[in-house]
């Protein structure tokens, strides 16, 4: 007798229907918000006439608009590839971002030391006559003052005491204040009589008094007023700033961080300039990580894609300069293929290597990188450097060798569809050809592609080639549509973070556009968190660590899982008085299960 194997019920349509839904959702509000943020963020009345004034000055809106649909359809594809791994990831991001915000307040708990520290003066206002006395420090009318706390000397002053000669039965008013707008110090004052008594002390102004005397800064300044001296002598006024509580420190702590993460968090949409800011780079880092995810689906742990990139804006700088008598419809397209060939041919080197001489790939690519960005030093310094050039960098390139813009006064071009065409391809490639079969199945066995009859030697040398192709895209796109000429650093270590890229991805194409736009609006927001905020770029570097590891650490815990599945015996099934013969599932170069 043989007992019938239990079916898994399908799932219902509605339930299939939920993550598309939910996309759907996201993409529309993530394209509503980015938009709305960038023209004001304020009533809609306004938003729509910032709308029309871009329109009627740059009429771009339709560009701005679509792309931050293309924004809105990435975020929607994050969510269909990954599922309930995508909301595993935004919780990862919340929770590290919950970490960041904790330790910036830790960072910014000496915000409230300007209340304690910055220039002072002292004096006395009164309409008696002026007492000369060689013994006193001061007169009256007179100002005084010094730095308290300042920041770098080995002994700061944090207190301070002067006197001045009076005599009985004069009117006076005894000021401590700021002695300029920069200086935020809380001041407390005390005056003291001749026979050491304490006469009168303040540690704050009245608006009312700030008005009426000009020294006084603001109501941390702190006034005497109305003092009739008791006696003839010296009086002496002690002044220093006014304790913190613990309260204002955690007061201005809080205060501060929620301003570093408004600009941290909501910078890059604050208007169009700073969103192009993002968006072009996130277009860099998109193609980057896509290049990196082609040999990552490959298992082979390629680093080359900084070379490729140098090689790639070399090449079609070069091609550029040298075609300003030609249209762009010649020049741009004949520059890009170039850019491509030339990351193609680079990256073929390293796959050579490891494939015909087991070359380490991590060591053959670090080195030809830095063979490829010194060799471009070279030739912009020797070769593309104008002799009248104050600094190491070419001419610009003519308008006909630079992408056209998309946005008006930015940087955001062409560059948009190139990457729309790369992700397709590179999705086409890996899950609907031949070589993209082979890719994934020598990446997950290299010794059963070898037993199914796969050139495992060619796939690997093609696999490094082909990423090669769209990191010299990236270098175009650096050259000619961001710098618009040739500059030493053109990268600065872009290529390397695109791994980062790729591995938040999970190596999936669909995903990279999501992971690059998180990258750029992390680094785009580090930026403005550090201009607008004045909070140490270092801090928004390791917050974006946090992160990085928070969401690189979510994916290794699956990974170990899986491997946990794969090597705990299975449970014994219910025993059958027929044997089955073990199925082998070959998955074809067409998507197609095949049971053997």
């Amino acid at each position: 007798m043989t007992s019938t194997p239990r079916r898994t019920p399908p799932s219902a349509p509605a339930a299939r229907l939920i993550a598309p839904l939910l996309a759907a959702v996201f993409a529309i509000g993530v394209t509503f918000f980015i938009t709305y943020r960038i023209f004001g963020g304020e009533t809609l009345d306004a938003v729509m006439q910032a709308i029309n004034d871009r329109q009627t000055e740059a009429n771009d809106f339709a560009a701005i608009l679509f792309i931050n649909a293309l924004v809105g359809i990435s975020v929607a594809l994050f969510i269909v590839q990954l599922r309930r791994i995508a909301l595993r990831v935004t919780i990862t991001v919340v929770v590290a971002l919950i970490f960041g915000f904790i330790m910036t307040t830790v960072f910014n708990l000496d915000s409230a030391n300007r209340y304690i520290r910055g220039e002072f003066r002292v004096s006395v206002v009164t309409e008696a006559e002026v007492i000369e006395d060689e013994a006193a420090d001061m007169e009256y009318g007179q100002a005084r003052g010094d730095d308290f706390n300042r920041q770098g000397v080995l002994n700061p002053i944090s207190e301070a005491a002067y006197t001045f000669a009076g005599r009985q039965g004069d009117l006076i008013n005894v000021l401590a204040y700021a002695a300029n707008r920069r200086s935020e110090v809380d001041l407390q004052v005390e005056l003291i009589a001749p026979d050491g008594t304490s006469i009168g002390a303040s540690n704050f102004a009245t608006d009312e008094q700030v008005e009426q005397f000009d020294d006084l800064q603001s109501v941390n300044d702190a006034i005497i007023q109305g003092i009739t001296l008791p006696a003839d002598g010296l009086y002496t006024i002690h002044v220093r700033p006014q304790d913190l509580q613990t309260g204002t420190i955690l007061s201005e702590a809080l205060t501060n961080t929620r301003g570093a993460y408004e600009a941290f968090l909501l910078g890059a949409i604050s208007r169009v300039n700073r969103w192009a800011v993002w968006i072009q780079d996130a277009l860099t880092l998109i193609l980057v990580g896509l290049a990196i995810s082609i040999v990552f689906r490959a298992r082979q742990f390629s680093l080359g894609a900084e070379g490729q990139l140098y090689f790639g804006a070399l090449v079609s700088g070069v091609i550029a300069l040298s075609g300003g008598a030609l249209p762009g419809w010649i020049i741009i397209p004949v520059a890009l293929v170039a850019a491509m060939t030339a990351g193609f041919l680079w990256g073929l080197l390293p796959g050579i290597l490891k494939a015909y001489l087991n070359a380490n790939e991590l060591v053959s690519t670090l080195m030809l990188n830095t063979i490829a960005v010194r060799f471009y030093e070279l030739v912009l310094t020797f070769q593309l450097q104008p002799p009248e050039a104050g600094y190491t960098a070419s001419s610009d390139y003519p308008l006909s060798g630079q992408l056209p813009v998309l946005v008006a006064n930015t940087q955001v071009t062409i560059a948009v569809f190139i990457v729309i065409i790369a992700v397709i391809a590179v999705w086409l490639l890996i899950t609907r050809t031949p070589l993209g079969y082979e890719i994934r199945t020598a990446g997950s066995n290299l010794k059963f592609a070898n037993y199914g009859g796969i050139n495992t030697k060619r796939t690997i040398m093609l696999s490094l080639a082909v990423s090669g192709i769209v990191a010299g895209l990236a270098g175009a796109h650096l050259g000619m549509g961001i710098h618009r000429m040739l500059i030493l650093n053109i990268s600065l270590g872009l290529a390397f973070e695109g791994v980062v890229v790729a591995l938040l991805a999970r190596n999936n194409p669909l995903v990279i556009p999501f992971t690059g736009l998180l990258y750029a609006y992390l680094r785009s927001g580090a930026q403005f968190m550090e201009r607008d905020a004045n909070i140490s770029f270092e801090i928004v570097r390791i917050i974006q660590a946090v992160i990085i590891l928070l969401i690189t650490a979510e994916a290794l815990l699956a990974f170990v899982q899986s491997r946990r599945k794969l090597t705990t015996p299975a449970e014994p099934s219910t025993p059958t008085t027929t044997m089955e013969s073990p199925r082998l599932i070959i998955e074809s170069s067409a998507g197609e299960k095949k049971n053997v």
